[in-house]
């Protein structure tokens, strides 16, 4: 019976029964319902979706990483900033950096209380996957160039639903900042001074002496992560130079007495990626040159990558009056509390009780307008996002009326994928049998037919994983 299913031959009369009309028909019923009506059967479509903060912060750490740029640091500012931009866009249905009002991104940064010196901002739409929108960043110039600018400092993210323009779509905000006039690299900061020479001094008449230095001493260093920071990336490399020494050689970084990561390199600057992510906490790393005696000094620094977060069973919003009362508690340490009320961002008016670990925040109603969102950030700039908007909608009967939900990186999309490789693996078997039975040529039309209709339909799912850039 499965050979029938799968294989042409004499009892199934040379056509799969996987490969029938009634089967072809079956298919096309089963992706209209799924990528048309999965709402209402149950199929969650938003919530598998890989287009998060976190990961399209990671991937743009992880290109400036490999660089040989700095990380930068997830600002709850910038995130603030973000999700107010997208908001405004959905409210007033546009999409550009700069609104009909003469709306800039600048504006929105600001109002979040940061106080720039470098600033930028990139924009996407209608992309499934965060990878996705990364490569179509990294392929626009000047989208990238904000990516591996060695201006900034800090990025916030947001990743906002809704309708934009008349199509369900999903919007990414990426903003990025340097509250200084520094510049970062690999190397740590390069500060906006005139350079001093190094090899003069001055002394106490006054007079200029030149230092002359000699001798051959080789020496390691470790540059990234620098002594007694706060790391928020679990993946972050090590990196370092040594000096005087040629030809190729092995780094060993060693912590605790074990080596954790190594890699060989005949320049003078080097790069150890750990094989696995580094555990929260504290940590103290030397670097040794293997063979040569030559170690680093010590350097230590703390991984703290958990954002704070809203436990969602416990939210609860009530009214009294004309305020609204909105507490929850608090997964994880947390410094800041910002709302994002539609396109403007408002620092929170709370109380904290620490023996339940209970935040609770007094909103006005005249404040309330479409999307309201928090904001949540910890002191090493750890983010998380939450749009309780659903909360402050007193009908809920109209809050959601769409039989067509946006359509993502989802259970549905993964039926859609899996049909049509189903399909092409049974048409290629069926090809290559009749090919070798010698009744291609006669069976052409039925391929040719089957072929059409698995391309047309490739095509159509494929394209929704495409987006556009501003």
């Amino acid at each position: 019976m499965i050979k029938n299913c799968f294989i042409p031959n004499k009892r199934n009369r040379y056509k799969p029964y996987l490969l029938r009309k009634i089967a072809i028909l079956v298919y096309s019923f089963v992706l209209v319902a799924v990528n048309s009506f999965g709402g209402l059967l149950g199929i969650e479509q938003a919530e598998a979706s890989s287009i998060t903060p976190a990961n399209i912060i990671a991937l743009t750490n992880q290109e400036r990483s490999s660089m040989g740029l700095n990380t930068l640091n997830t600002n709850s500012k910038l995130s603030a900033a973000a999700r107010a931009k997208a908001n405004d866009m959905f409210e007033k249905q546009y999409w550009d950096h700069f609104g009909p009002n003469g709306e800039t991104p600048w504006q929105f940064i600001r109002a979040a209380g940061y106080n720039y010196v470098y600033a930028g901002e990139n924009l996407a739409k209608g992309f499934k996957t965060a990878e996705g929108v990364h490569e179509a960043w990294m392929a626009s110039p000047t989208h990238k160039a904000n990516l591996v600018s060695a201006n900034y400092k800090d990025i916030g993210v947001a990743v906002v639903e809704g309708v934009l323009l008349g199509k369900q779509t999903i919007l990414v905000v990426q903003m990025f900042g340097n509250l200084t006039s520094e510049v970062y690299s690999s190397g740590g900061v390069v500060k906006s001074i005139e350079p001093k020479d190094s090899t003069t001094t001055k002394t106490s008449t006054q007079k200029v002496t030149t230092v002359k230095e000699s001798g051959d001493i080789k020496s390691i260093s470790i540059i990234s992560p620098r002594s007694d920071s706060i790391v928020t990336n679990p993946s972050v490399p090590v990196k370092g130079a040594v000096s005087n020494i040629s030809g190729e050689y092995t780094v060993d970084i060693v912590e605790g007495g074990k080596i954790v990561g190594s890699t060989t390199s005949d320049k003078s600057q080097w790069e150890v990626k750990k094989e696995s992510e580094w555990s929260e906490g504290g940590h103290k790393i030397k670097a040794s040159v293997k063979g040569l005696g030559v170690t680093s000094k010590e350097v230590s620094f703390v991984l703290d990558s958990k954002s704070p977060t809203v436990i969602k069973d416990t939210l609860d919003v009530s009214k009294e009056d004309s305020t609204y009362k909105v507490s929850f508690v608090v997964d994880g340490e947390w410094e800041t509390v910002s709302l994002v009320l539609g396109n403007q961002i408002k620092e929170a008016n709370y109380s904290f009780d620490e023996e339940k670990n209970l935040l609770t925040l007094s909103v006005d109603e005249s404040d309330v307008q479409g999307i309201v969102s928090l904001v949540l950030a910890d002191k090493s700039g750890n983010t998380s996002q939450l749009d309780i908007s659903e909360y402050f909608v007193e009908n809920s009967s109209e809050s959601d009326e769409r039989l067509f939900p946006v359509i993502t990186l989802n259970l549905g999309d993964k039926i859609s994928i899996g049909i049509v490789s189903v399909v092409f693996f049974l048409l290629c078997i069926e090809i290559f049998i009749y090919w070798k039975n010698g009744r291609l040529k006669d069976s052409l039309g039925d391929v040719f037919t089957v072929g059409l209709w698995w391309f047309v339909l490739t095509i159509a799912i494929f394209n929704g994983f495409g987006g556009s850039l501003s």
